[in-house]
């Protein structure tokens, strides 16, 4: 851990901090209800978190000095907890980069076009895209496929704050500031809990605004 990469973190850790509370927050969502935008920011989200890329067509490889992975050297577990994310959720992740990208380039090149729930899964949104008829039937996203790589994210940064508390410990100049403090101020994995609560359908209820 070094002075660089605690200044670099903190904007990755707003992002999942903030896509953790998206989530939550959807998976209250009755989705019978008109269109919510919410899982288009959070598909937004996502790749800003986790560096990878399509190399061939349909499979993934993580980009080496993209996002936080400049930082591999510093961090010897980065790598490999990121291989391990891309390799347990590649097929999810394809799906989210291919909406992605074509959103980023052309709103209208993603239409909603349907919306499920179910006792077993909060939510499942299915979206039709410009791709030359490859996905005639659309793509499906549906609660679960999320949680699972949150969960996994929430896990890696859960290791990297840890490592932030550790190294400030003998910097007292670093663990008084306002900036050390909000982004070690919180444990992700307790994220987690709530992901595994059987509530959670409720809690993502209680957190929208009245």
């Amino acid at each position: 851990m070094t002075l660089e990469i605690i200044d670099a973190l903190g904007g990755y850790l707003e992002t999942l901090y903030d896509l953790n509370h998206k989530l939550i927050k959807l998976c209250g969502v009755d989705t019978l209800y008109p269109f919510n935008k919410t899982i288009l920011d959070i598909i937004q989200d996502i790749p800003r978190i986790i560096p990878y890329k399509c190399y061939e067509e349909n499979k993934l490889e993580l980009e080496n000095r993209d996002g936080l992975l400049e930082y591999q050297d510093d961090l010897p577990y980065l790598k490999k907890d990121y291989e391990k994310i891309l390799l347990e959720n590649h097929d999810f992740l394809n799906n989210i980069r291919k909406i992605r990208n074509k959103y980023a380039h052309k709103l209208h090149a993603v239409q909603h076009i349907g919306s499920a729930s179910s006792p077993a899964s909060p939510f499942s949104y299915t979206f039709k895209i410009e791709d030359k008829d490859k996905n005639k039937d659309g793509i499906t996203l549906a609660a679960d496929q999320f949680i699972k790589l949150i969960k996994a994210l929430n896990n890696l940064f859960s290791k990297i704050v840890f490592d932030i508390r550790t190294f400030a410990d003998g910097e007292n100049k670093i663990k008084n500031s306002l900036y050390y403090i909000r982004i070690t101020r919180f444990n992700f994995a307790d994220f987690n809990k709530i992901y595994d609560d059987k509530f959670l359908t409720i809690i993502g209820q209680i957190m929208k605004d009245f």
